[in-house]
């Protein structure tokens, strides 16, 4: 068996495993490798399923990551050379995969498959050559870029990650037109084994180079990355093309010639006109991140820290967003199923619809991030005795809530982009960026608040953006999210959830603490808390009617719904 066939078999269990334990009857994995349109519900669990094994996976990488550089301040090296790929990650990346996948729905909602196909392949094109540009000046300036980012030990990693950028390019082309087509699948099988296949060759990877220093095992990390995106690569490729083998025989002897038809020029225009938008957004935001991590050090420095530890605590806000990167990952799978639904009602006029799938989005939304982020403001420090992590748990805990502001601009500007709101989403996020960078020079450097500056920066970077996008949503489109009562009662149930955890884990860790060991205790009584939490957080979801039947189905698998009578 080729390997391919056996890394989507392995996916595939994977994420079978994942969806029955969060829960979507009647989607079966394994036999699902068709061209079945998915809802946003289906699509929403396929790729949550997928993000909640990705990020078990990386869970358990970071702390091995983090001890094997040296602590906090070595996966500061390891940190900085990652935002930088992420920054020229997305310039290839964010935009013309979600054309792709807007144009897509646009054409094929209207019958026009031949020139959805036709637009796609105009897309990938233009994203391999921007790919091959920016991996080359990747390359090249490797060196003065590790020195803009004040961490010159990262050198080696931002140019081992070059060959990355273009493999990622031509990925997203067809995660994109995969996408469009309402077929969450291929995408939730390929992260499966890009995350898998980048962790088992990065460790084995840093392990050999770890005895050349920090700037060889970081390299090393950095290879798994584009080994990872290879995999995946072989796997959308194989999905692609039994898509369109698919396609030809359940549309042979179809008349297209009645569906109107757009020039190659006015197609390129659409691409452009959508892509270019979400790039500059994505750019912007990318780009803050790295103008924050370039910032950070020196202004830390500023506030009166050594060099080193100004270091850790940059690694430490790397840890924080890392761990934040999980439950924001389950947000990202709600924007990208939900996106394609919206942009084809849209398209159609459906006006109404648009508004319930964008309220229902968010109302998914809420569920997930509520509770999660009043779970990891209090009990991260447990959470990073668990994990093996060092010093951080109370940054953790002050960005947490963090999750619910991101998870809401991203929605937010997923519905935008589906409305044809492209630009200002744009502006939105910009004017946040830089409202954030001015915040984090002027608060990271007063003593008494040094890191804590940047979660400051943080929160107010996130409101600026939903504040006006709720605002253009409602007046130019029409489209009134029911933020304050979507939330309302997850945060009510939230508190619930509080008081029924609470006394289980200091229970728990009071006796468990007379006889085992801290990590033992802490790992323990936080599993037993989480247990006890989400029991009552559904049930007073239920109660209050912040969920009926068809949510629990998304949420929960069916024999635990019938255990607990939900």
């Amino acid at each position: 068996m080729p390997f391919w066939q056996i890394s989507v078999w392995l996916a595939c269990l994977i994420l079978q495993i994942s969806i029955e334990c969060t829960g979507l009857s009647g989607v079966d994995i394994l036999s699902s490798l068709n061209t079945k349109e998915q809802s946003i519900g289906k699509g929403f669990v396929v790729l949550s399923a997928a993000n909640i094994a990705v990020k078990v996976v990386s869970l358990l990488f970071v702390p091995f990551l983090n001890k094997i550089l040296g602590g906090e301040a070595g996966y500061s090296v390891y940190y900085s050379a990652n935002q930088v790929f992420a920054f020229v990650y997305v310039l290839t990346t964010a935009g013309l995969p979600v054309a792709i996948s807007k144009l897509v729905t646009e054409l094929t909602s209207t019958g026009n498959r031949k020139q959805a196909k036709q637009a796609f392949r105009m897309a990938r094109t233009l994203m391999v050559l921007l790919g091959i540009v920016l991996s080359v000046i990747m390359a090249i300036f490797a060196k003065p870029i590790a020195r803009y980012m004040n961490n010159e030990d990262s050198w080696m990693g931002i140019l081992t990650l070059a060959p990355t950028v273009l493999i990622c390019s031509l990925l997203s082309a067809y995660r994109g037109y995969l996408q469009g087509m309402k077929n969450m699948t291929p995408t939730a099988v390929s992260q499966v084994v890009e995350q898998i296949v980048h962790v088992a060759v990065s460790v084995v990877l840093v392990l050999g180079l770890r005895s050349r220093g920090i700037v060889w095992a970081v390299a090393g990390a950095s290879i798994g990355t584009a080994v990872g995106a290879a995999a995946a690569l072989i796997i959308v490729i194989k999905y692609y093309g039994q898509y369109q083998q698919d396609q030809r025989v359940l549309h042979a002897g179809e008349d297209l010639r009645s569906v109107p038809k757009l020039t190659n020029e006015k197609l390129l225009k659409l691409i452009l006109y959508y892509s270019l938008p979400i790039t500059i957004n994505s750019g912007i935001q990318y780009g803050g991140n790295m103008i924050d991590t370039s910032i950070m050090k020196g202004r830390l420095m500023a506030a009166g820290l050594s060099e080193y530890d100004s270091r850790t605590l940059h690694g430490m806000m790397g840890v924080t967003r890392q761990l934040l990167n999980v439950p924001t990952a389950l947000v990202t799978s709600l924007c990208i199923s939900l996106l394609p639904v919206i942009a084809g009602l849209y398209a159609q006029k459906k006006y109404a619809e648009t508004r319930q799938k964008a309220n229902y989005a968010f109302k998914l939304c809420y569920i997930i991030a509520v509770p999660l982020s009043i779970a990891m403001c209090v009990y991260a420090e447990p959470l990073y005795v668990m994990l093996g992590l060092g010093s951080g748990a109370k940054l953790l805990s002050y960005m947490s809530f963090s999750i619910l502001l991101l998870g809401t601009v991203h929605l937010q500007s997923s519905v935008m982009q589906s409305v044809n709101e492209l630009f200002s989403a744009t502006l939105f996020m910009g004017i946040g960026v830089l409202v954030k960078a001015i915040l984090n020079y002027i608060l990271i450097a007063i003593p008494s608040l040094n890191i804590y500056g940047a979660v400051i920066s943080t929160y107010v970077s996130y409101i600026i953006p939903l504040i006006l996008n709720h605002i253009c949503l409602v007046r130019k489109r029409g489209v009134r999210i029911k933020m304050f009562r979507l939330t309302l009662i997850p945060m009510i149930c939230g508190g619930l959830m509080l008081v029924g955890s609470m006394p289980v884990y200091l229970l728990s860790d009071f006796l468990l603490g007379k006889f085992a060991g801290t990590y033992v205790t802490e790992t323990i009584s936080l599993i037993l808390a989480a247990a006890a939490g989400i029991v009552v957080y559904f049930y007073a979801m239920k109660k209050t009617g912040g969920m009926d039947s068809s949510d629990f189905s998304l949420i929960l698998p069916a024999n635990l719904r019938k255990k607990l009578k939900l």
